[in-house]
């Protein structure tokens, strides 16, 4: 499976894990890359496994269970004459996609079998309180947008996939670094504009503030014991520099 700009966090945080069945939380924003990084671990699992998605039946995800398991005539089953058999059967490795989605039933079976099974999980935060008990213990690994130094080879790899005939650089910019949007990009569908910023890419405007703030202790220091000419032309300066760091930090949430 080919993950473009992920190398760093496959190796270190997703393969130790893998290899030591270590159960992990993927968490991030919807179209980050959670649900491809969640199969590159289950392609990369050599026990008993499952891959399962949230959005699935619980019938349906139970009988996959059972199949895997190698439970004979589970498909006649009643839920609960089968929840007792899969309970009773041989270990076996979940991968679960979509957390945030399951329902009731699918999370109580999930926390029935998490002290004996290992569960691996990927969602969008906030979490339910449901899910609490099935998340402890379980390193929450945050999925960031991809580097700017591989957006264009992400651009290139939906293209080639796609046949789109939209600008590489176009895409590698506009996607943000988002796979799901590269890909609606290439496919010339307009992605959902979010009026957040993409998860890692947020302006650290703590500086400029604590700037802000020490000019205005400044220059209310040195305005003490000045005439009212002298305060007004203080004042203009004050607001000439108060401009200048609102069009810096307009400019920078452009970029």
């Amino acid at each position: 499976m080919k993950l473009i700009g992920r190398d760093k966090t496959l190796e270190r945080e997703i393969a130790p894990r893998t290899q030591k069945r270590t159960p992990f939380v993927l968490v991030g924003q919807r179209g980050i890359g959670k649900s491809m990084i969640l199969k590159w671990a289950y392609e990369e699992y050599k026990k008993n496994k499952i891959y399962l998605k949230s959005t699935d039946t619980y019938s349906h995800n139970l009988r996959e269970i059972a199949k895997v398991q190698g439970i004979e005539g589970y498909s006649k089953m009643k839920n609960t004459d089968l929840e007792i058999e899969i309970i009773k059967g041989k270990e076996i490795t979940i991968f679960i996609d979509n957390i945030e989605r399951a329902t009731p039933k699918l999370i109580t079976f999930l926390t029935s079998v998490n002290e004996i099974w290992k569960i691996f999980m990927a969602g969008v935060e906030p979490f339910r309180e449901e899910l609490t008990r099935l998340m402890w213990g379980k390193k929450k690994i945050k999925i960031m947008a991809i580097e700017k130094q591989y957006r264009t080879k992400l651009a290139e790899e939906v293209i080639s996939n796609t046949g789109s005939v939209i600008n590489r650089n176009i895409i590698a910019v506009e996607s943000r670094g988002v796979p799901a949007r590269a890909w609606a990009l290439a496919r010339g569908e307009v992605p959902r504009d979010d009026a957040e910023r993409v998860a890692g890419e947020e302006i650290n405007i703590a500086p400029v503030l604590l700037i802000a703030v020490v000019g205005v202790v400044v220059l209310r220091y040195i305005g003490m014991g000045m005439g009212q000419k002298d305060l007004y032309i203080l004042g203009g300066i004050g607001m000439g520099g108060a401009l200048f760091l609102r069009y810096f930090i307009f400019q920078a949430m452009k970029k």
